[in-house]
């Protein structure tokens, strides 16, 4: 029996594998480099969340098919570029990291002038992240839309007075204070914004004060890890 088992179950994640391959072979333009690059990662770590991974980001693509930069994708750094983010999607298992990487991805090959050593950049940048900074960052990315997807539980303000701490707290209330202060400390010091330290007090002036805190270089952080379905 317990062999039967085994078998049925290879059998199911070889058909989910061949399902993946289909889906990345079939993404215009750019299906055939897809496919056969990933073929080694679908075959090296056979597991649901690479496949997950994959299928979302087949998906992206073919939703953003008209948006392919074609000349891009006709040179040696775009394979670069493909070989560089599935290597490092196996990797990784966090799932905050994992749709970085594919955004990432998408981003470069649909954008006008794409920058193959900026994109890397960020690639690597997001390998040695955790996935706390990437939730941080992607709130600074857009601060309202956070506050809104969390019940507008920061707001405008009207308080006596708030800190960033504060208003992690009420973004992020699964988070110790100690996890907030370490993350936002980190990223200071990697120059994604511009404010050090999260406890100094301030007028309540709500969810604004996260508003434009990202340095230039966090901006193009942002730019890369942005959802592909706000583009």
């Amino acid at each position: 029996m317990e062999t039967n088992k085994k078998q049925i179950e290879a059998s199911k994640n070889e058909t989910a594998i061949e399902v993946v391959a289909v889906a990345l072979e079939a993404v215009p333009l750019v299906g055939g480099v897809l496919g056969g690059t990933a073929s080694f990662l679908l075959n090296r770590r056979k597991d649901k969340r690479i496949q997950d991974f994959l299928m979302s980001l087949a998906d992206d693509l073919k939703a953003h098919k008209d948006y392919i930069n074609s000349e891009f994708i006709k040179q040696e750094r775009f394979i670069d570029l493909t070989e560089e983010v599935l290597q490092r999607a196996g990797d990784n298992w966090q799932k905050e990291k994992l749709n970085a990487l594919k955004n990432i991805y998408v981003n470069t090959v649909i954008a006008g002038q794409p920058s193959y050593d900026e994109a890397t950049e960020i690639i690597w940048l997001v390998h040695n992240l955790q996935p706390r900074h990437v939730v941080v960052l992607k709130i600074l990315s857009d601060p309202r839309k956070a506050d809104k997807q969390m019940g507008d539980v920061v707001g405008d303000g009207g308080g006596f007075a708030t800190s960033f701490s504060q208003i992690f707290r009420k973004l992020l209330p699964e988070w110790e204070e100690e996890q907030i202060e370490r993350t936002w400390n980190d990223l200071y010091e990697r120059k994604i914004h511009k404010s050090q330290g999260t406890k100094a007090m301030m007028t309540d002036q709500g969810i604004n004060h996260l508003e434009g805190r990202l340095t230039e270089f966090g901006q193009r952080v942002a730019y890369y890890l942005k959802d592909n379905s706000q583009l």
